[in-house]
């Protein structure tokens, strides 16, 4: 379990979200690794000849990028890289809101792909192992989610400041590309209802069915702008997880509001910033989620609440520990 850190932006609007510290994003948060791309390629028009050769589809339009991936099913027994992200991953991404091609494709080499309005491909067995998929996502779609998700933070900052906000940051969310274009709009019908869903419709059909009323000019507001933060958790895939990792002495399981994939964790930072939350950990313990008052946990560190601290928990779970190293060396 990794637990990120945040550095501030160099934008004046997003900026006003200080909290008492001064600082505009969170400290750490509970976070669990992803799978680390086999390998990313860019595909381009200029390279479709190329792509065809290896008969790949030639039909390249836009640029796109191509993920090699391990299956998460079957990557659970094997010895597999897994991305631990850096603290400034919040920051770096919203960098690629006017980033180039090849910018996007080091990027999610690094970290990985999206997962949402991409498609997964079959392709020759020659080409891929049996553990592995193939998924291409648009570099438009890279770009559009880093600018939504800027826009989304300086809007929140307009309404912290109780002025009106940008338009232009509006017309940001509404200017979606083709690929979000073609999100299933029947995708609603695939899962049972959501009764307290308050959007119509789910995943990436929800986002486009919001981002068109934005587009229209009508329901900028920000009721709006909720509805686009819980549809960006949702597609993010932000719940509760449960790990158990480690060795197996270890005592109780953790949970982490975060999934093992990169826009979970853009989406749960993303959240958190107009909150003004500085932080938030999961006491190792109780499993209850709190604020550290002083500074947040370092990763693989055991880490407790106030009340857990207050009845002796960690001297028990330190004397535990020392008594069972004693037992194994002796």
């Amino acid at each position: 379990m990794t637990y990120l850190s945040m550095p501030p932006l160099n934008d004046p609007v997003i900026d006003e979200l200080q909290n008492k510290e001064g600082n505009v994003f969170i400290g750490r948060t509970p976070a669990q690794g992803w799978l680390k791309p086999e390998r990313v390629t860019l595909r381009t028009p200029i390279n479709s000849l190329l792509v065809a050769l290896h008969e790949r589809p030639p039909n390249v339009e836009r640029p796109e990028l191509e993920f090699v991936l391990h299956k998460p099913r079957r990557a659970l027994h094997r010895r597999t890289r897994r991305v631990k992200p850096s603290g400034q991953i919040l920051e770096k991404f919203l960098s690629l809101a006017s980033a180039s091609d090849k910018d996007i494709h080091d990027f999610a080499s690094k970290f990985g792909p999206l997962l949402i309005f991409c498609r997964e491909e079959h392709v020759r067995r020659e080409d891929v192992e049996m553990r592995q998929l193939v998924i291409v996502e648009s570099c438009e779609v890279w770009r559009y989610l880093a600018a939504c998700m800027r826009s989304l933070l300086r809007i929140a900052a307009s309404f912290h400041g109780g002025r009106a906000s940008d338009p232009a940051d509006w017309g940001t969310i509404g200017n979606y590309p083709p690929p979000v274009d073609r999100a299933k709009e029947d995708q609603a019908n695939e899962e049972p209802v959501d009764w307290l869903n308050p959007s119509p419709s789910t995943g990436e059909a929800a986002w486009k069915f919001m981002a068109l009323f934005v587009r229209k000019g009508t329901d900028r507001d920000r009721a709006m702008w909720t509805r686009l933060l819980n549809v960006l958790l949702g597609l993010g895939r932000v719940r509760p997880w449960v790990l158990w990792e480690g060795p197996e002495s270890d005592a109780r399981p953790k949970v982490v509001f975060s999934g093992p994939n990169l826009l979970s964790h853009l989406a749960i930072q993303l959240c958190l910033v107009p909150s003004k939350q500085d932080s938030f950990a999961i006491c190792s313990y109780c499993n209850n989620h709190y604020s550290p008052q002083k500074r947040a946990p370092m990763a693989g560190q055991r880490n407790f609440c106030p009340d857990c601290r207050a009845s002796g928990v960690p001297v028990r779970i330190a004397q535990r520990t020392r008594r069972e190293k004693l037992r194994e060396n002796s």
